[in-house]
């Protein structure tokens, strides 16, 4: 009698609770469909009005007109002209300045000899600016009976462009078969441009009359004024020292000479110039 009056309440308890649960189900489903409905009442208007507002500034502002490319303007070019740049920025002036790829301009003009690194940008609404970082020329190559001139770091630049540059000229080597913007692999160009950044430390040293002759096994013999220095290979800085003490005393003592070697370690060897 206990046990079935207990049944009849858990089985009374069990449909109130699964009541109560479909109820908290249907509101709570409810509820999300209210929310998402105010999301979405709130969220259509904001497009309506976003695409309202475009199309006035489209009509009043005529906003691809107002981002087409105007201007380029190009810094850091010192020896590459204007003109040979612009052959790399065909197409850019008059493009949609949101379109133009910068990556892909960047690298048709890192395809010039003369660019090291390069880097191009937008300024809104209408300008690209084009930051070049030139190569250094280092010195001039004589070599098949063309003038060449050779970087810091021993890429052929191409021929002589015909602007005088204070360098010295290297001859001895052949890199005739050397295309333009390609480093040379010529061990002696090497040791001529190592002598060159010493020269240039020499304020006595005039660059625009010093000849750097590259011989056997890279073995370097500088010409100057008058006289030359058998340099040999490697430590130039200490030699070229060694020489301007000699020098000064010879000046000192009115001799003159035609030739220093300075190949051997703690000896100099000069030749006297015949009077």
């Amino acid at each position: 009698m206990y046990l079935t009056k207990y049944n009849r309440v858990n089985k009374k308890y069990h449909k109130k609770n699964n009541r109560i649960k479909n109820n908290k189900g249907i509101y709570g489903g409810i509820i999300r469909f209210l929310k998402l409905a105010i999301i979405i009442v709130s969220i259509v208007p904001t497009l309506y009005f976003i695409d309202r507002g475009y199309n006035f500034l489209n009509r009043s502002v005529n906003l691809d007109s107002f981002f087409t490319v105007r201007n380029v303007k190009i810094k850091g070019n010192t020896f590459i002209s204007m003109d040979e740049l612009s052959h790399y920025l065909k197409g850019v002036q008059g493009k949609s300045i949101l379109s133009v790829n910068l990556k892909g301009v960047a690298n048709k003009i890192k395809n010039h000899p003369w660019v090291r690194d390069v880097s191009v940008r937008r300024e809104l609404p209408g300008t690209i600016w084009v930051d070049v970082l030139e190569r250094t020329p280092a010195v001039y190559v004589n070599s098949d009976s063309k003038l060449y001139i050779a970087d810091e770091e021993g890429v052929i630049l191409g021929n002589n462009s015909g602007e005088l540059l204070r360098l010295p000229v290297v001859y001895g080597i052949d890199i005739s078969g050397i295309k333009s913007g390609v480093k040379s692999r010529e061990e002696g160009l090497k040791s001529a441009i190592e002598v060159k950044r010493v020269l240039t430390s020499i304020p006595w040293i005039d660059l625009t009359t010093t000849g750097i002759e590259v011989g056997e096994r890279s073995q370097i013999v500088l010409h100057l004024k008058g006289y030359r220095i058998k340099l040999g290979r490697g430590g130039y800085q200490e030699k070229l020292q060694r020489f301007y003490n000699i020098v000064k005393n010879l000046q000192d003592r009115d001799i003159p000479y035609k030739e220093v070697d300075l190949r051997f370690e703690n000896q100099i060897i000069v030749k006297i110039l015949d009077t």
